[in-house]
């Protein structure tokens, strides 16, 4: 994990977010956790951090997070395709996907 991925992930937030999920279990998502606190159960989350890169984890977050809210892709490139209907999986909820470079 560098500081700048670090910096990265959390300038991709809308500022008024709450609460934010992080997905992974790396270095930088432990840090991001650390930072961001922990979200409530139940609550879905109006952010997400996806540190992971895998598609399906990608996927599912589009899926869990709130409507109008935002997913931060912030790890590394996915090896394989993610398969995305931009109109019914971003466009209908009003989801902004944002990407930064997790390397």
């Amino acid at each position: 994990m560098t500081a700048q991925a670090f910096d990265a992930a959390l300038a991709a937030l809308p500022p008024s977010a709450a609460p934010i999920e992080v997905v992974g279990d790396g270095a930088l998502a432990r840090a991001l956790r650390e930072h961001l606190g922990t979200r409530a159960a139940g609550e879905r989350p109006a952010a997400i951090i996806e540190t992971t890169g895998d598609p399906d984890a990608i996927r599912a977050a589009l899926a869990r997070v709130d409507d109008l809210g935002t997913v931060v892709l912030a790890g590394p490139e996915p090896q394989a395709e993610v398969a995305l209907d931009l109109y019914a999986d971003l466009h209908v909820r009003g989801l902004t996907l944002a990407g930064t470079a997790g390397r």
